[in-house]
């Protein structure tokens, strides 16, 4: 039988549980995909370097703002269309199939995206970000139809591809930001297996298809 010291060392156990859980759900919504466009214009537009110096604050936030508006509120609010008519069964769409219609939303969105940054007097490096968002977005669709990947890693992965790419074609020295994405994906890649989102396959697998594709990107284009 169990005296009251096994007692409080399962109580204590469980508590530890519930906290890791909680913040593994908070990491997971911090670092959910469709903010990761957000986070990375914050980054480009605040940097000291000549393609974000040459922009004006006020216009600086007015485009991150039309960034968060079009890769998060917009696709969020078609999320939960889709959740409310019934094309998904949860938000956190677990299953392949679930995630087909959301991809594909986001996909359109991202796109928009880019399109609009295109029209803007503002350096490639902005709109490559966008294209090479919504490229590991379809990438990511097509995997998804003969496996489960995780978009959070191909998004996290695909934050640390551009920073690297950008850090060697344009000689930036960023080992800061560099450092603080990988501490960041380290942080995602807990929360998705302490949630039981994903195998350590998948988890893997997302981080290193996302940092590839987008590396690629901005080493090549």
């Amino acid at each position: 039988m169990m005296d009251d010291n096994d007692n409080l060392n399962l109580t204590a156990t469980a508590k530890n549980a519930l906290m890791e859980t909680k913040i593994a759900k908070f990491i997971s919504f911090l670092f959910q995909p469709l903010l990761i466009p957000t986070y990375g214009f914050i980054i480009l537009l605040n940097i000291n370097v000549f393609f974000s110096m040459v922009i004006p604050p006020v216009s600086r936030w007015m485009i991150i703002g039309m960034v968060f508006a079009t890769t998060f509120v917009f696709p969020a609010i078609f999320l939960l269309v889709l959740y409310w008519r019934g094309f998904v069964k949860t938000l956190h769409m677990e299953s392949r199939e679930e995630r087909v219609m959301p991809f594909i939303v986001t996909i359109v969105f991202y796109y928009l995206t880019y399109y609009l940054l295109k029209k803007l007097q503002i350096s490639p490096v902005f709109y490559y970000f966008l294209i090479g968002t919504t490229l590991t977005a379809v990438i990511s669709l097509l995997i998804n139809f003969f496996w489960k990947i995780s978009i959070h890693m191909v998004g996290i992965g695909g934050f640390l591809g551009a920073f690297l790419g950008l850090s060697i074609v344009l000689m930036l020295d960023i080992p800061f930001i560099l450092m603080l994405i990988i501490l960041v994906a380290g942080l995602v890649g807990f929360a998705r297996l302490k949630l039981n989102a994903h195998t350590p396959a998948q988890v893997y697998a997302g981080f290193f298809a996302g940092t590839l594709i987008m590396f690629l990107m901005f080493l090549f284009v």
